[in-house]
């Protein structure tokens, strides 16, 4: 994997994310309580991630001449799934074998990806975070064919509609929201997707290349903002101060901002960000004790060497026999 094939900045937001949701399920599964209100930080790390996910998919579709939705369905398989499946696997085994019930019929949500619909017991916590991943699954189920069948404008058109809706929504329903019922949360990813169509237009580009720090400032005190303010439940500006955020780093790699996102231990956390946040769910918690915080980098890197990049250069090797044909790779997605 190149580095020049990396857009800049985006494993230091992933490594960003992380850091957030560690810092909220470190609290919460230690202490039963957050030390104060704000540091209930948790949602805002996944908005985060929903954002960059957006952004880089949409990024990785537009850059090819034709949208290959076999080839990029391959792609998210075997990026996604087999550390995914591991983890399950490794849930049976605690299961079956100790004391630790760790799965129960949740496991169906997991793997067909409706885990969001589903509620938290004492015997499905230890996959309560696949909402996010469940909830990301079906967005590439909508998206990439949208964008396919519509084209760029007229995809713009429906996800500016799309999150409009979904932020009236939230609106209307502020106090009966459920973040188990997650079915809101679409706006954040869509809320990538606009950026990344945004940033294909040279204009836009331009625009945000010319006022990257004015641009940053303020998104950064309204997202901090959002993180003293609300909790659980995100509202829409935040997707927004986000994806500026984002757009302006991506484009300014001189900011300070990126220069500090670009350090490299930010780079490794975020690189291997994915497999943190699957295995943080099992080994952050009072049963592991102490041991955890030290299992936990152990585990996420093992994931990362020998079953994300053996996964992702095996959906390389058989995109190839059936793509001949060189299409730009955008490394981070």
């Amino acid at each position: 994997m190149s580095e020049q094939n990396r857009i800049p900045t985006l494993d230091g937001w992933r490594a960003v994310a992380i850091l957030l949701v560690l810092v909220a399920h470190y609290q919460a599964n230690f202490y039963g309580r957050y030390f104060f209100s704000w540091l209930e930080i948790g949602h805002h790390g996944v908005s985060i991630f929903f954002v960059i996910s957006g952004y880089l998919i949409t990024t990785l579709l537009i850059s090819a001449e034709r949208i290959d939705l076999r080839r990029f369905y391959l792609r998210r398989l075997f990026r996604l799934m087999p550390a995914a499946w591991t983890y399950l696997l490794f849930l049976f085994l605690l299961t079956a074998f100790t004391r630790i019930k760790a799965l129960d019929g949740d496991i169906w949500g997991c793997l067909f990806f409706y885990r969001n619909y589903l509620g938290e017991t004492a015997t499905t916590m230890y996959t309560d975070h696949f909402w996010s991943l469940s909830l990301e699954e079906q967005f590439y189920l909508v998206w990439p064919p949208l964008l396919a069948m519509l084209g760029r404008r007229r995809a713009g058109i429906v996800a500016v509609v799309a999150v409009v809706a979904i932020a009236v929504v939230r609106f209307l329903n502020w106090n009966n929201y459920n973040i188990h019922w997650a079915t809101y949360d679409y706006d954040a990813p869509l809320t990538g997707c606009l950026l990344a169509l945004a940033l294909d237009r040279e204009k836009v580009n331009l625009w945000f290349r010319n006022h990257g720090r004015v641009i940053f400032v303020p998104a950064l005190l309204i997202f901090l903002f959002d993180i003293w303010k609300f909790h659980m439940l995100i509202p829409f500006h935040e997707c927004i101060a986000i994806a500026l955020m984002i757009g302006a780093t991506v484009t300014n790699p001189g900011l300070i901002s990126s220069h500090v996102l670009e350090n490299q231990h930010l780079k490794l956390t975020g690189l291997i960000s994915y497999s943190i946040y699957l295995w943080q769910q099992a080994l952050l918690r009072p049963i592991w004790g102490f041991l955890g915080f030290f299992l936990l980098p152990i585990a996420a890197f093992i994931s990362w060497k020998f079953i994300e990049q053996p996964g992702i250069n095996l959906g390389r090797r058989l995109m190839a026999r059936k793509q001949p044909r060189k299409i730009p790779a955008v490394e981070n997605a």
